[in-house]
């Protein structure tokens, strides 16, 4: 987990962000030369370093993670009950995914 702490927040760069307008950003890895992670959209906007995506595109929301491990029997259980919604019905519910 690689963090990066901007204006009390702490940013988890290993994951996605989602801004306002639903263009989800990533870490591209590489620093700029004030040493702010510089972050990649999926839209047409160019790299930005972190603080200014969150400036001008946030906030920046931290995007579900999908799960690929097996689940356990207890969880299947629980989504089979209907008291969690599995990966299918959360991106139905959020207009689908990317």
């Amino acid at each position: 987990m690689t963090v990066y702490l901007h204006d009390g927040v702490e940013f988890d760069l290993d994951c996605e962000f989602v801004d306002v307008t639903g263009a989800i950003w990533s870490w591209t890895g590489a620093w700029s030369p004030a040493a702010e992670p510089m972050l990649r959209s999926d839209g047409a906007s160019p790299d930005l370093p972190l603080p200014d995506a969150y400036y001008y595109h946030g906030p920046l929301i931290p995007r579900r993670r999908r799960t690929t491990a097996t689940p356990s029997e207890a969880f299947a259980a629980t989504v089979a009950a209907g008291y969690v919604e599995t990966d299918a019905e959360f991106a139905a519910r959020i207009g689908g995914t990317r």
